[in-house]
C-alpha cells in the first residue's frame, strides 16, 4: 500500500495519531488466510462466531496495521443499497468490536477497530440515516481528488 495513501486514510479515522507510523500487515494477513484466498484484504467472514454481527456477515475490505488496529471498510458501489428489512449497518461496528476482542482464525489479532464507509458522494443523501453508524465516511470523489491516479477496482 502506498504510504501516502495509507497515511491519508488513517488520518480520516480515529487512528489519525498513527497515520505516519502504522505499517500495514498485509503479508501477515495473507499468511493467516486460507490458501484459496486470492487477496489478503477482500471478503473476510467467519461462521465460528454466531453473534448477530458475525453470523452470515462479510467484511468487504479488512486492513490491519502494526499499531494493533484494524479497519473495516464497507464498499458500496453506486447502485448498492442498504437492506431495509434488517439493520445491517449496526452490525459493522459490532463485528469490528467482536473481532478486536477475539479475532477469527483467518484474521490477524488486533486490539481496536474502526469502520469506514467508502461510497459515491451521490449516495450520501440516501445513506444519511446510516452514516452516523460508521466511524468514517470517505467518498470515491474525495479519494480521486486526493489520488487522481488511483484505481478503484475490486
Amino acid at each position: 500500500m502506498d504510504p501516502a495513501f495509507r497515511s491519508w486514510v488513517l488520518q480520516c479515522t480515529k487512528f489519525a495519531d498513527f497515520a505516519h507510523e502504522a505499517r500495514l500487515l498485509h503479508e501477515e494477513m495473507q499468511a493467516q488466510r486460507s490458501k484459496s484466498s486470492a487477496t489478503w484484504w477482500r471478503s473476510h467472514f467467519t461462521e465460528k462466531c454466531r453473534c448477530q454481527a458475525c453470523s452470515g456477515q462479510e467484511t468487504d475490505i479488512l486492513a490491519i496495521f502494526e499499531a494493533v488496529l484494524g479497519m473495516r471498510f464497507e464498499v458500496k458501489q453506486p447502485a448498492d443499497k442498504f437492506p431495509t428489512k434488517k439493520d445491517q449497518v449496526t452490525n459493522y461496528a459490532l463485528r469490528a468490536q467482536c473481532w478486536a476482542t477475539l479475532a477469527p482464525k483467518a484474521v490477524v489479532p488486533h486490539a481496536d477497530a474502526a469502520t469506514v464507509l467508502l461510497c459515491s458522494a451521490s449516495k450520501l443523501p440516501e445513506y444519511l440515516p446510516h452514516l452516523s453508524k460508521f466511524g468514517t465516511v470517505i467518498t470515491f470523489e474525495d479519494l480521486r481528488g486526493t489520488f487522481p491516479h488511483a484505481t478503484l477496482s475490486l
